[in-house]
């Protein structure tokens, strides 16, 4: 059997991150499994566990895209007041927002060593807000982040 291509491989790559991206958002972390993903793409198991060992290694891949999620929702050029009412109206009708909150709260939860998701987007919102909004910022972040915890179904 012939060795496959770089290119055939990062193709291969992007088509399972644009599967689990698609099974987090719909379904969430819980219920994607290599089984799902390897039926939505076609791509074997084996091919899937070949580049992704292990089912946490998905969320190490898929940062800066579930941080971008995130952030396209958020209002970051105009005062603190409208980004808190960009957040709230997000999480009230925007189910990729919310979904990418339940990853954060789940892998919070788990307290997993080998995944610093949380650390890593709350860090990042942090460090978008308090160079526009300045370090009062902080204590907004919080209050929308408990505030989201509350009221998440």
């Amino acid at each position: 059997m012939p060795k496959r291509s770089r290119e055939d491989t990062e193709e291969t790559i992007r088509t399972i991150l644009d599967a689990a991206v698609d099974q987090l958002i719909v379904h969430g972390y819980d219920k994607m499994s290599y089984t799902t993903l390897s039926e939505q793409t076609g791509i074997s198991r084996t091919g899937i566990s070949h580049h992704f060992p292990k089912k946490t290694d998905f969320i190490s891949k898929l940062d800066d895209r579930l941080i971008s999620i995130l952030l396209d929702k958020l209002d970051l050029e105009g005062d603190q007041t409208s980004f808190s009412d960009s957040w709230k109206s997000a999480l009230a009708s925007d189910e990729k927002f919310a979904a990418v909150l339940r990853l954060i709260f789940l892998f919070r939860a788990t307290d997993d060593n080998d995944i610093n998701f949380t650390r890593r987007v709350c860090q990042n919102l942090e460090s978008e807000g308090c160079k526009r909004f300045g370090n009062g910022f902080k204590q907004e972040l919080e209050c929308l982040v408990g505030k989201s915890l509350l009221t998440m179904n």
